[in-house]
């Protein structure tokens, strides 16, 4: 098999600019255990990077984000909830659908003078 015009000269272009091949170390300390076995750690984890704690960490996240709202699932509504939940009309499903996108936060038309120009249809959409 003939080998392409200049490929010679390209892998020395490459070699060349790798620098020199250095010989290995012959006064180097061997590794002791302590060293083999984190190399050997490393190495495992590197080869599978599924295996270890697995999904018990995601879990335990997981649990710890839904124990702080426990507390809120029987509370009442406070402060602006009452306007913003039981009294909008967006909400509630007096109207319809369109105007989740049309009206403000409190379900007032944003063209109305008395609207707050609080745009924030998704929030809407999810207390619906």
């Amino acid at each position: 098999m003939r080998s392409m015009p200049g490929a010679d000269t390209q892998q020395r272009a490459r070699a060349h600019r790798r620098g020199p091949a250095r010989p290995a170390r012959p006064n180097a300390p061997a590794a002791g255990p302590a060293a083999q076995a984190a190399a050997a750690a490393a190495a495992t984890a590197r080869d599978h990077p599924d295996k270890g704690c697995g999904g018990r960490v995601y879990l335990a996240v997981a649990a710890v984000a839904c124990s702080c709202y426990l507390n809120a699932l029987h509370g009442d509504f406070v402060h602006d909830d009452i306007p913003a939940v039981t009294r909008n009309r967006d909400v509630v499903g007096a109207g319809p659908l369109a105007d989740v996108f049309r009206d403000d936060f409190w379900g007032t038309p944003m063209a109305d003078a008395a609207s707050h120009k609080s745009y924030r249809p998704l929030t809407t959409l999810t207390f619906r």
